[in-house]
Order: structure tokens, then sequence, then C-alpha cells
């Protein structure tokens, strides 16, 4: 399952010096682990770009959450949406008023060119994300996380690939839109056939990518 937004860094392009008063416009504030960010109605019209930690994109329905995506450093958001924001670990987000974005993309054509790049990968990201919930199994999902994780934050060891996920099997849960029971018994069924390892609390090793990419179809 794919959990990242877009693959455009934004951190990249307005730290480049003909940026340098766009990023003066933005202001640096610090959340900790498991905090609720933004939530819908929020009273103030912000964009934000990440620049340091992970936090989950979610909506809310009566007593149910679904995942829509993990934002990362580079990752930019708006607070006026339906999505809820919560930090997964410590974080470190750039903020500005939406209406100071739109005047400096207006007179940066470079900067425009390079945000809209990225709200056309967050519209496409969004239908595939409801295309995994639709469509595949939770088993899929779980497995198609892993892979995620592997191929863009793990590490290649001698033993496997390994991951650190520094997150909780209910957070894992709601980012595959499941139940905490059903994650643990799915993860459980996966260590005990040797599909994936567990070293620590937070440490993977995949022994074989092919072998659980396969692993949902068995």
């Amino acid at each position: 399952m794919k959990t990242k937004l877009s693959s455009i860094n934004l951190l990249t392009e307005i730290n480049k010096p003909e940026n340098r008063d766009f990023l003066s416009e933005f202001t640096a504030i610090n959340y900790p682990k498991n905090s609720l960010v933004y939530s819908p109605g929020h009273e103030r019209d912000l964009v934000f770009v990440v620049k340091k930690g992970r936090l989950r994109l979610y909506l809310a329905v009566e007593d149910k959450d679904f995942s829509l995506a993990i934002l990362e450093p580079g990752d930019i958001y708006a607070t006026h949406t339906r999505a809820h924001v919560e930090t997964l670990e410590d974080v470190t987000l750039m903020v500005m008023p939406t209406q100071k974005l739109h005047s400096y993309m207006a007179t940066h054509p470079a900067l425009s060119r390079t945000i809209i790049r990225i709200l056309g990968e967050l519209l496409k990201q969004s239908f595939s994300i409801i295309d995994s919930l639709v469509f595949k199994d939770i088993k899929q999902r779980l497995v198609d996380f892993f892979l995620y994780e592997a191929g863009h934050n793990g590490t290649q060891t001698e033993h496997g690939t390994t991951i650190r996920l520094d997150i909780t099997t209910t957070q894992l849960a709601a980012i595959i839109g499941s139940s905490r029971q059903t994650v643990s018994t799915i993860v459980s069924a996966m260590l005990k056939e040797g599909v994936l390892e567990k070293k620590e609390r937070t440490l993977y090793i995949i022994p074989n990518v092919d072998l659980l990419r396969n692993y949902a179809q068995s």
C-alpha cells in the first residue's frame, strides 16, 4: 500500500537561493509524537510543509477512521480539508497562510509549476488509496505496506531488508484501514511462516522480498 502522497520533495525547491524570501515567510512549529495537529474546521487557513518527522492523514466517520496517507519531509498539505492530521513521531512543520502561498506562486512560475505537479500527484495518490481500500483485502494491504516501507525506507543487510516502524499496532491498523486484532493476527502469521522477522519492538526484517510479495496470494 503506497502511503506517501507525493514523490516530489518541496523542501529541495524552497531551499534554493532564489526562494530565500519565500522560505522566510514560513513559521516553524514543533509538535510531539501522537498529537492531533489539525482537524476539519480549523480556525486558520494555512498550508504547511513537513520539515521533520511523519504524520498520518485520515478521515474520521463516527467511531471509525480511514487513513489517506503518511506525510513525510517535503510533503505539503493544507488545514482546510475534511482530513485530520496527527503526528506519528516528533515533527517540525513549516507553516504559512494560504493567501501568502497564492501570492508567491503568482510571481514565481518555477515554484508554481512544482507545486502544481505535487497537487497532481496528490490527486493521483488519492485515487490509488481509494482503489486499495475498495479492491484489496487486508492481507494484501498489509503486504503492500511492508513492501512500500522496504522499498523507500528499508536498509539492505546480509539477513534481508531491515525496516524500522516506530508505530503501534493500532496505528498500523489505522493506516491500512483495519482493526488492531486483525492486523495483529496477520502479522503473527507472517512471523510464524518466516516471511517477516521481528528483532526489536520497532525493527522488522524481510528475509525475502519476493516471498513477502507472494504471501498475500497464498
